[in-house]
């Protein structure tokens, strides 16, 4: 290894160096600015995925980030990663509190239905709003994240704590552009990729799954007052898979709950669309490793289609946030060790959820 380096970033190279030697077989390493490599054959490093993990978790905290390339040669890179600052948890307050405010503002809509004219009407239709809208849906909302969260956790990945993003609802809207956590470490495998990616929509959808049985029976027990807000919606199969039939209203005006409900099972479906960054990016990419990119480049042409078959804005306008982010998913930093029973299974599973929760046209225009 050529040592050219200033006695500082020569201490580097030999602390890094040391890491590595002391955990794969290395039969030759160079030194490039900001990259180092360690060549190994595979052969023998038989158990190369348990021991990249404890390099991993020793240089990440160091502030180098180790990957593996396999090709005409195997090599261990290692580069040395900028220092960043985050956002503090009080900024996470904030976006929480600003998006209750905005999704109780939108849920007034269409509480309004349903709130009997009468003394501090305004209140009292705010408070029905925060019940039966903005709670559930921040609820579904904040257990997706917080399934991620843990599982980063478990398999230690830093991530921060769930930011939830408020928006002033103009006209029939739902107040929010939902939520995401900020992963602050590399996705370090498949497993951790299939897994953190999986987590936020299961999580959310088991969530779901009781709220909407409560929101259906709300939607029977309360009969509405007025007809100021009609709501016209596609619900997904997993409403037939319970026999859960909406709206009850031959009006379609519909119980908030019903549509925050109706919101979040949406969202799970979008996020698990196969596609760049989103969850489902994670689990295909996981599933798949490389030859995801050929599910990611043919869902987001379903997503134009959809948009210009159903002529909703909606598909479009994500279409064109994936192309700002990237419709392939990077890889991990091993993105090489064979994941288990177990995580091919939970892949199989978000699978199967994105389709019981899609719906390919949300609306319906009377």
């Amino acid at each position: 290894m050529d040592n050219t380096q200033s006695p500082q970033v020569d201490e580097r190279i030999r602390y890094v160096a040391d890491a590595v030697k002391s955990r794969f077989n290395i039969y030759e390493a160079f030194a490039e600015p900001n990259l180092l490599r360690f060549y190994f054959l595979e052969s023998e490093n038989p158990d190369f995925g348990k021991a990249f993990e404890s390099l991993r978790l020793e240089l990440i905290p160091e502030g180098y980030v180790p990957f593996i390339e396999k090709g005409a040669e195997n090599f261990i890179g290692v580069t040395f990663a900028q220092k960043k600052k985050y956002a503090p948890v009080y900024v996470n307050i904030i976006m929480l509190v600003l998006t209750i405010i905005s999704t109780v503002y939108a849920g007034y809509l269409y509480s309004q239905n349903y709130v009997i004219a009468g003394p501090d009407i305004v209140g009292r239709t705010l408070a029905f709003s925060l019940i039966f809208f903005s709670l559930p849906l921040l609820t579904i909302l904040g257990i997706h994240e917080l399934g991620h969260f843990v599982v980063a956790k478990k398999l230690k990945v830093k991530a921060s704590l769930p930011f939830f993003i408020p928006f002033i609802p103009i006209g029939a809207s739902i107040g929010t552009f939902g939520a995401f956590i900020s992963l602050r470490d590399p996705i370090p495998n498949k497993r951790a990729m299939t897994e953190i990616g999986a987590a936020g929509p299961i999580a959310g959808f088991l969530a779901a799954i009781p709220l909407m049985f409560i929101a259906n029976h709300l939607q029977e027990v309360f009969i509405p007052v007025k007809h100021i807000i009609p709501f016209y919606l596609n619900f997904p199969f997993i409403y037939n898979i319970f026999s859960i039939s909406v709206p009850a209203s031959q009006h379609h005006v519909l119980f908030p709950m019903v549509i925050s409900v109706w919101v979040g099972i949406f969202a799970t479906a979008i996020n698990l669309m196969p596609v760049g960054q989103l969850d489902g990016g994670h689990v295909i990419r996981g599933l798949l490793g490389s030859k995801a990119r050929y599910a990611s480049y043919f869902f987001f042409l379903v997503m134009i289609f959809l948009g210009l078959y159903f002529n909703y804005l909606g598909w479009l306008l994500l279409a064109m946030l994936i192309i700002f982010l990237g419709i392939t998913h990077p890889p991990a930093l091993d993105d090489y060790s064979k994941l288990s029973r177990k995580d091919i299974v939970i892949g199989v599973a978000a699978i199967a959820m994105f389709i019981l929760c899609f719906t390919a046209n949300p609306f319906i225009y009377p």
